[in-house]
């Protein structure tokens, strides 16, 4: 149940929504500008069963009444610090959004003692676009791409404030510069950037991980700088792990960046960079973009015309190495298991034994449907001593990804999914297209919704995929997965790229073998 206090220091009051769990972390949640503490209600909701949760209303906004004058950002971190003095917060993790990141930023920096953990979403603001008439073209950026839940509560939280102290509010978030607070945090870092966000562009946000001598970065695909509302659960899920100390994101090389001043800030070392989180591919030119959409398409017409020639897959692949995962292919919506015969070929070639999967006619069924036709396919079926691991395309990697997260006790004995240019996130382009059964790739639609707030399998997965993907313009990076993108374009040209083959091989590899050996069944193996 929430409660709510009061907490005062001087002409500046903030209020406190307490929910969650007395055992485990203390969350303490800050807003940006202009909004309160019920933006956060889905990560609220989400951190809550794993701690205790603190929202806060920051003075002048939501709740809490409007002061004079609004604190400075320095002022704003120590009232922060106050705060959780007062209230006896042990250990707390400090989760800003937007201008709360800068707030979080300056608390964590002038009182290290009380912050080891913080979470910076979406920060601000970006040094080489530090004016109101950027940021203002920036915001209207993201606001043409925002979900209606992201505008109702804004203009909510805005009328609330009142267009006069947004606007007095506004000036110690332009004048604050972040990138000279970040190099002084000595707190475990974690920055969280939605793959649209417009506000905070991708090579600032990945500088202000860098400044941080513990910084890591994390990248939610398909959403834009208010992430936390269209994807609460997956951003709750990175920021309850990286309060667990997991390794959240990737290391980022450690960079000088340039501040208005002109004057560099000088990181302390540098720190190892990590390549498990590739940046998604860049868009391409209008006419550029139409030629690899014509080249794929032609590609995906060879791939169905390549079935009439093709000898029966379960007896050329039924051999191999009995110690690796026995391979089950599945492939996307309208198409053939002979899309992907050039994986079967090469995985074959490698010891592996593979499969098809058989009966799902065009692929039209919903994602949850399918993935329980799957399982049930899965327990008939005797399962190897090194388990299964499922090759999928596009829709057939959201598939493996409901099933690993269905089969929590591995009785179906699959180790893990490669997927190849899956849309995790979803596609805008789902709105234009009239079967249901593609519908359900909408960013917003439910299926997609539930799959991409369910984090916990995501390290089971290996994502592959290409520099363009005509079908999945928000790209396939998928948060805590191993990400690999390989220099191919096209949705459907990548299946038959040897690039493609050496990843998926590579994907496999990277599984370890279950620890109890499965118990060899009498019954004579079969397709699933």
């Amino acid at each position: 149940m929430a409660t709510t206090r009061v907490f005062r220091s001087g002409e500046w009051v903030t209020l406190i929504t307490r929910t969650g769990i007395d055992d485990g972390p203390d969350y303490v949640l800050v807003h940006g500008i202009g909004m309160a503490h019920e933006y956060w209600s889905d990560v609220a909701e989400a951190l809550g069963r794993t701690g205790t949760v603190y929202a806060l209303d920051l003075p002048g906004f939501g709740e809490a009444p409007e002061p004079e004058h609004p604190p400075s950002m320095p002022a704003a971190g120590d009232l922060l610090a106050e705060l959780v003095r007062a209230e006896r917060i042990e250990r707390p993790v400090l989760v800003g959004h937007s201008a709360g990141a800068q707030v979080v930023a300056e608390a964590a920096a002038r009182h290290p003692e009380l912050f080891p953990c913080i979470v910076l979403i979406g920060p601000t603001v970006n040094p080489r676009e530090r004016t109101v008439a950027k940021q203002a073209g920036r915001l209207a950026q993201d606001l043409v791409l925002a979900h209606p839940k992201v505008l109702t509560l804004g203009l909510v939280s805005y009328a609330k404030a009142g267009a006069g102290w947004y606007l007095e509010s506004l000036a110690p978030v332009m004048e604050h510069e972040i990138e000279r607070t970040l190099p002084k945090i000595t707190a475990d870092t974690l920055v969280i950037r939605g793959e649209r966000d417009r506000i905070v562009p991708r090579d600032w946000a990945k500088q202000a991980a860098a400044l941080v001598p513990n910084g890591r970065y994390a990248e939610v695909p398909g959403r834009g700088h208010e992430t936390m509302i269209t994807a609460g659960p997956l951003v709750a899920d990175l920021i309850a792990r990286h309060a667990r100390g997991e390794a959240v994101g990737r290391e980022v090389p450690r960079t000088a960046p340039t501040v208005r001043s002109g004057e560099p800030v000088q990181p302390d070392a540098p720190i190892a960079s990590s390549a498990t989180v590739p940046d998604a591919p860049a868009p391409l030119p209008p006419l550029a973009a139409a030629g690899w959409w014509a080249l794929d398409y032609l590609d995906a017409v060879r791939q169905q015309l390549r079935v009439l020639t093709l000898p029966n897959a379960s007896k050329r692949w039924s051999t191999g190495d009995a110690g690796k995962p026995t391979i089950l292919l599945l492939p996307g919506v309208y198409e053939h298991w002979s899309f992907m015969a050039p994986l079967g070929d090469d995985l074959n070639r490698h010891g592996y034994r593979v499969q098809v999967v058989h009966g799902l006619g065009a692929n039209l069924l919903g994602i949850f449907e399918t993935a329980a036709r799957m399982a049930r396919a899965l327990e008939r079926a005797p399962t190897p001593p090194a388990g299964f691991v499922m090759v999928a395309h596009s829709k057939g990697g959201l598939v493996g990804k409901r099933m690993l997260l269905s089969d929590a006790d591995r009785r179906l004995g699959l180790i893990g999914v490669v997927a190849i240019a899956t849309p995790f996130g979803g596609s805008r382009l789902a709105r234009y297209l009239l079967d249901p059964g593609l519908r359900e790739f909408l960013p917003e639609g439910a299926t997609i919704t539930e799959l991409t707030g369910a984090a916990s399998m995501n390290s089971q997965i290996v994502s592959v995929f290409g520099t363009f993907d005509p079908h999945v313009p928000e790209g396939s990076v998928l948060a805590g997965a191993k990400n690999v993108q390989v220099p191919v374009a096209g949705h459907f040209r990548i299946l038959s790229a040897p690039e493609t083959s050496a990843a998926v091989v590579a994907g496999i590899e990277s599984f370890a073998v279950p620890a109890r050996a499965a118990t060899i069944s009498a019954k004579t193996p079969r397709s699933a």
